[in-house]
């Protein structure tokens, strides 16, 4: 796979092709954002392509998204950034992503992980 950087359509972050096993990132958007945009586009370069159906694709993108949140973002680094602050933008910015990817991290962290936080966030 070679990654390369060239403008992409307004709203678009990254893009896969496959015949040609590339990931684009756009090189007008902020580090952050290309950073988590390459996650996101190796996790499918992982996977495979997107289903056809709809409802597949909408299921398998959210995968994808959780997925790519936990492989930037990692527990330890996590509790000390939110030991920091309670503001999820400068969270997102300690941790060097995107507000998006870290509402993803947060919204599916496992049992042991939130107790994890949690004993950090107490003590």
């Amino acid at each position: 796979w070679t990654i390369r950087r060239a403008p992409l359509p307004r709203g678009v972050q990254g893009d896969i092709c496959w015949p040609t096993r590339t990931i684009t990132v756009d090189p007008r958007l902020p580090p952050a954002v290309q950073r988590c945009a390459i996650a996101h586009e190796t996790e499918h370069a992982h996977r495979g392509p997107l289903p056809a159906d709809p409802v597949l694709a909408a299921k398998e993108e959210d995968l994808v998204e959780r997925a790519a949140a936990r492989r930037l973002i990692k527990l330890h680094p996590l509790g000390e950034a939110m030991a920091e602050s309670d503001d999820l933008r400068h969270v997102a910015h300690l941790l060097d992503v995107d507000p998006a990817l870290l509402r993803a991290r947060l919204a599916h962290l496992h049992p042991a992980e939130t107790a994890h936080l949690r004993r950090r966030l107490d003590g």
